[in-house]
């Protein structure tokens, strides 16, 4: 168990992006990777050579995080691809779409990082499906 101390002042990470193997061949799709976590996560497989699917609501929010990520690694020599996956978790319609999307385009998937979410919806907001969500602990 780490000290408080460690907690407050962690040490410096054994292992980094640039321990990293190649992901050449290696196929990934990160929800939420237009920003935050999964942007981060995304450039860093990028840079390692593998095939990222960039899932977001919109295409405009792939293009400017494939824009992104491209602009802040454009030093870097990357045989890495990125890809627009457009996916509203929301919308379990278009969950299938992106899945046909995607099986037509790739024979496999290595990694899949659920990462996008929603901490708390606001109350009585609903799905496409017309499922109101739950609010601050009421069953649904």
């Amino acid at each position: 168990m780490p000290s408080l101390f460690s907690a407050i002042f962690p040490p410096a990470p054994t292992f980094t992006n640039k321990d990293l193997p190649s992901l050449v061949g290696k196929v990934f799709i990160i929800t939420g990777a237009a920003s935050g976590l999964g942007f981060e996560l995304a450039k860093i497989l990028y840079i390692a050579g593998g095939t990222v699917y960039i899932a977001a609501r919109s295409v405009s929010r792939c293009e400017d995080a494939i824009q992104k990520i491209k602009f802040q690694t454009s030093e870097q020599k990357s045989e890495g691809k990125l890809k627009i996956m457009v996916i509203d978790l929301a919308d379990l319609g278009s969950l299938k779409a992106a899945a046909d999307e995607f099986l037509a385009q790739e024979t496999r998937l290595d990694v899949l990082v659920n990462n996008a979410a929603v901490m708390r919806p606001p109350a009585g907001s609903k799905g496409k499906q017309v499922r109101q969500y739950p609010c601050c602990g009421e069953d649904s």
